[in-house]
């Protein structure tokens, strides 16, 4: 059977891919790395990366490495290192600013954007871990819409209760290194992007990008020898329309 490697976005895991893997589960073999492997956020995509991806499908016979979000450049390793035949975007993270790919907000709307989120910020100045988890959560639940599932609200907490420490330790960081003046060091992987060696890559690729980051999926149509863009807004556990997505795969 095909072999599929799933890769999710920082801050999550394997369980927001909602149901894609069970829609495809009975024709290929679903891997997820983060059941087997650390993915190294703070680290390049390199040696120590493409040594547990062999190790999870030693013979080198991987079908489709997908990745979401920030292991973007995650899944581009694989696919490069020939590790892969093919590579599935899903709202890929860029390592770097591109001129033809600009924000559809103006400040204002960004401003009136991330009014609903204010409340995690503020949970920073709280002690109390769980405190600030359940402030984190209120504002999922608040935010999630009517029309969310309430299988997949329970889903999305439950993964954000795992993932809370991290998340605040990160926004902690930054906040120390911006009332310090001193900026973090630029992360690895911003000294060869992704985005300027797709190029390079023969195998074919499949961008899913929301409306409003439809530049990002032209931009990578651009670059790429073999491209495929589907445009799909996000749902509440970053993943839209499953079935459209497995059918993707």
């Amino acid at each position: 059977m095909p072999r599929i490697l799933f890769i999710p976005d920082q801050f999550t895991d394997y369980r927001m891919w909602s149901d894609i893997p069970d829609r495809i589960g009975g024709r290929a073999e679903v891997i997820h790395f983060d059941r087997h492997e650390q993915i190294p956020w703070t680290a390049g995509a390199g040696g120590g990366f493409l040594d547990a991806v062999r190790r999870l499908a030693p013979d080198g016979s991987l079908d489709i490495v997908v990745a979401a979000g920030q292991a973007a450049r995650f899944g581009f390793a694989v696919a490069e290192a020939g590790l892969a035949r093919g590579v599935v975007f899903f709202y890929p993270w860029l390592d770097r600013p591109l001129d033809e790919v600009g924000s559809s907000l103006d400040d204002a709307g960004a401003a009136e954007a991330l009014d609903p989120y204010r409340p995690v910020a503020a949970a920073l100045h709280e002690e109390d871990a769980s405190r600030r988890r359940d402030i984190l959560v209120q504002v999922i639940r608040d935010n999630a819409g009517p029309d969310a599932e309430p299988g997949e609200l329970e889903r999305a907490v439950s993964m954000i209760t795992d993932h809370a420490a991290e998340f605040f330790a990160e926004m902690e960081e930054a906040q120390a290194a911006g009332a310090a003046g001193f900026p973090p060091p630029d992360p690895p992987w911003l000294e060869r992007p992704w985005i300027d060696r797709l190029a390079a890559l023969t195998v074919p690729v499949v961008a899913v990008a929301s409306l409003r980051g439809a530049a990002i999926g032209e931009a990578i149509a651009d670059r790429a020898r073999d491209a495929e863009i589907v445009l799909a807004s996000p749902g509440l556990m970053l993943i839209a329309a499953p079935d459209r997505s497995a059918e993707a795969l």
